[in-house]
Protein backbone atom coordinates (compact mmCIF):
# COMPACT_ATOMS: atom_id res chain seq x y z
CA UNK A 1 0.00 0.00 0.00
CA UNK A 2 3.12 2.11 0.03
CA UNK A 3 3.50 1.39 -3.58
CA UNK A 4 2.33 4.71 -5.79
CA UNK A 5 1.72 2.03 -8.62
CA UNK A 6 -0.25 -0.01 -6.68
CA UNK A 7 -2.68 3.16 -5.41
CA UNK A 8 -2.29 5.07 -8.42
CA UNK A 9 -5.96 3.80 -10.02
CA UNK A 10 -7.89 4.48 -6.16
CA UNK A 11 -8.78 7.65 -6.24
CA UNK A 12 -8.63 8.04 -2.31
CA UNK A 13 -7.10 10.28 0.41
CA UNK A 14 -6.15 7.15 2.78
CA UNK A 15 -4.42 5.44 0.03
CA UNK A 16 -2.74 8.40 -1.11
CA UNK A 17 -0.40 9.07 1.83
CA UNK A 18 3.01 8.19 1.77
CA UNK A 19 4.73 6.06 3.98
CA UNK A 20 1.64 4.14 5.53
CA UNK A 21 2.72 2.72 8.67
CA UNK A 22 1.24 0.78 11.40
CA UNK A 23 -1.73 3.84 12.11
CA UNK A 24 -2.66 2.84 8.79
CA UNK A 25 -2.95 -0.82 9.31
CA UNK A 26 -4.74 0.30 13.10
CA UNK A 27 -7.49 2.31 11.23
CA UNK A 28 -7.88 0.11 8.56
CA UNK A 29 -8.48 -2.82 10.69
CA UNK A 30 -11.29 -0.48 12.76
CA UNK A 31 -12.44 -0.42 9.53
CA UNK A 32 -12.63 -3.67 8.92
CA UNK A 33 -14.39 -4.64 12.26
CA UNK A 34 -17.59 -2.21 12.09
CA UNK A 35 -20.66 -3.95 12.31
CA UNK A 36 -21.55 -3.18 9.33
CA UNK A 37 -18.36 -4.31 7.39
CA UNK A 38 -16.69 -7.69 7.15
CA UNK A 39 -12.97 -7.44 6.52
CA UNK A 40 -10.67 -9.81 4.71
CA UNK A 41 -6.72 -10.29 4.99
CA UNK A 42 -5.97 -12.10 1.98
CA UNK A 43 -2.58 -14.97 2.61
CA UNK A 44 -1.41 -16.44 -0.40
CA UNK A 45 -0.98 -20.12 1.22
CA UNK A 46 1.71 -21.57 -1.29
CA UNK A 47 4.02 -18.55 -0.65
CA UNK A 48 3.15 -17.56 2.92
CA UNK A 49 2.50 -14.14 1.64
CA UNK A 50 -0.11 -11.29 2.69
CA UNK A 51 -0.65 -10.20 -0.55
CA UNK A 52 -3.93 -7.64 -0.03
CA UNK A 53 -7.25 -7.11 1.38
CA UNK A 54 -11.25 -7.73 0.09
CA UNK A 55 -14.33 -6.28 1.96
CA UNK A 56 -17.89 -5.88 2.15
CA UNK A 57 -18.67 -2.58 4.00
CA UNK A 58 -21.84 -0.69 4.30
CA UNK A 59 -23.63 -3.91 4.94
CA UNK A 60 -27.52 -3.07 5.46
CA UNK A 61 -29.61 -5.79 6.89
CA UNK A 62 -32.69 -4.18 6.21
CA UNK A 63 -32.02 -3.84 2.28
CA UNK A 64 -29.80 -6.93 2.58
CA UNK A 65 -27.10 -5.58 0.30
CA UNK A 66 -23.33 -4.36 0.53
CA UNK A 67 -20.55 -2.78 -0.91
CA UNK A 68 -17.19 -4.96 -1.94
CA UNK A 69 -13.59 -3.48 -2.65
CA UNK A 70 -10.49 -5.65 -2.89
CA UNK A 71 -6.89 -4.69 -3.28
CA UNK A 72 -4.14 -7.12 -4.19
CA UNK A 73 -1.33 -4.77 -2.81
CA UNK A 74 1.79 -7.30 -4.00
CA UNK A 75 1.94 -6.54 -7.86
CA UNK A 76 3.44 -10.00 -8.35
CA UNK A 77 0.39 -11.30 -7.63
CA UNK A 78 -2.01 -8.83 -9.58
CA UNK A 79 -2.94 -9.93 -13.04
CA UNK A 80 -2.85 -13.61 -12.24
CA UNK A 81 -6.74 -14.07 -11.22
CA UNK A 82 -6.40 -14.29 -8.02
CA UNK A 83 -8.82 -11.37 -7.87
CA UNK A 84 -11.44 -13.44 -9.95
CA UNK A 85 -10.95 -16.16 -7.04
CA UNK A 86 -11.30 -13.72 -4.60
CA UNK A 87 -14.56 -12.15 -5.73
CA UNK A 88 -16.06 -15.96 -6.30
CA UNK A 89 -15.30 -16.24 -2.49
CA UNK A 90 -16.74 -13.30 -0.93
CA UNK A 91 -20.01 -12.61 -3.26
CA UNK A 92 -20.63 -16.51 -2.35
CA UNK A 93 -19.94 -15.52 1.42
CA UNK A 94 -22.19 -12.18 1.07
CA UNK A 95 -25.05 -14.08 -0.69
CA UNK A 96 -25.18 -16.94 1.89
CA UNK A 97 -23.91 -16.17 4.88
CA UNK A 98 -24.64 -12.70 5.10
CA UNK A 99 -28.10 -13.88 3.32
CA UNK A 100 -27.80 -10.25 0.82
CA UNK A 101 -30.06 -10.02 -2.38
CA UNK A 102 -27.03 -7.32 -4.07
CA UNK A 103 -23.66 -6.04 -3.81
CA UNK A 104 -22.31 -2.80 -5.40
CA UNK A 105 -18.78 -2.16 -6.87
CA UNK A 106 -16.94 0.64 -8.36
CA UNK A 107 -13.54 1.45 -9.90
CA UNK A 108 -11.95 4.45 -11.49
CA UNK A 109 -12.75 4.64 -15.47
CA UNK A 110 -8.76 3.58 -16.17
CA UNK A 111 -8.65 0.69 -13.72
CA UNK A 112 -9.50 -1.79 -16.75
CA UNK A 113 -8.20 -5.15 -14.66
CA UNK A 114 -10.81 -3.99 -11.73
CA UNK A 115 -13.03 -3.26 -14.68
CA UNK A 116 -12.35 -6.89 -16.49
CA UNK A 117 -13.05 -8.34 -13.03
CA UNK A 118 -16.03 -7.16 -12.76
CA UNK A 119 -17.71 -8.44 -16.04
CA UNK A 120 -16.02 -11.56 -15.32
CA UNK A 121 -17.65 -12.31 -11.96
CA UNK A 122 -21.29 -11.33 -13.88
CA UNK A 123 -21.52 -7.81 -12.54
CA UNK A 124 -23.47 -5.00 -15.03
CA UNK A 125 -22.15 -1.14 -15.66
CA UNK A 126 -24.75 0.59 -13.53
CA UNK A 127 -23.54 4.10 -13.73
CA UNK A 128 -20.60 5.83 -13.86
CA UNK A 129 -20.21 9.81 -11.89
CA UNK A 130 -18.38 12.19 -14.50
CA UNK A 131 -15.21 13.55 -13.32
CA UNK A 132 -15.56 12.51 -9.53
CA UNK A 133 -12.12 10.80 -8.85
CA UNK A 134 -9.08 12.96 -8.68
CA UNK A 135 -5.60 10.91 -9.45
CA UNK A 136 -2.11 12.25 -9.11
CA UNK A 137 -3.68 15.68 -9.72
CA UNK A 138 -6.42 14.65 -13.01
CA UNK A 139 -9.89 14.03 -13.03
CA UNK A 140 -11.67 11.41 -14.24
CA UNK A 141 -15.19 9.17 -13.92
CA UNK A 142 -16.06 6.49 -11.25
CA UNK A 143 -18.07 3.53 -12.80
CA UNK A 144 -20.80 1.55 -10.48
CA UNK A 145 -21.64 -2.32 -10.86
CA UNK A 146 -23.80 -3.93 -9.38
CA UNK A 147 -24.63 -8.12 -9.21
CA UNK A 148 -27.90 -9.50 -7.87
CA UNK A 149 -27.41 -12.91 -6.09
CA UNK A 150 -29.49 -14.55 -8.88
CA UNK A 151 -27.38 -13.17 -11.66
CA UNK A 152 -24.24 -14.40 -9.09
CA UNK A 153 -25.57 -17.68 -9.09
CA UNK A 154 -26.37 -17.72 -12.94
CA UNK A 155 -22.75 -16.40 -14.15
CA UNK A 156 -20.26 -18.89 -11.94
CA UNK A 157 -23.66 -22.03 -12.51
CA UNK A 158 -23.99 -22.58 -8.87
CA UNK A 159 -26.93 -22.46 -6.56
CA UNK A 160 -25.60 -21.04 -3.24
CA UNK A 161 -27.20 -22.46 0.02
CA UNK A 162 -26.54 -21.70 3.93
CA UNK A 163 -25.65 -25.29 5.38
CA UNK A 164 -24.79 -24.04 8.84
CA UNK A 165 -25.43 -20.75 10.65
CA UNK A 166 -24.50 -19.95 14.28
Amino acid sequence: MNDPKVVKRISSAALSRPRKGLDFVEESFLRFTRPEAQGFFIWHVPSETFIGTAKLDNISRFSRTAWDGIMIGDRSYQGRGFAKNIYRVILAYGFTYLDLFRISGGCNEHNFAMIKTFRRIGYRLEGRLRCADLILGKRSDHLYFGILKKEFEKKQKVQLTLAYHL
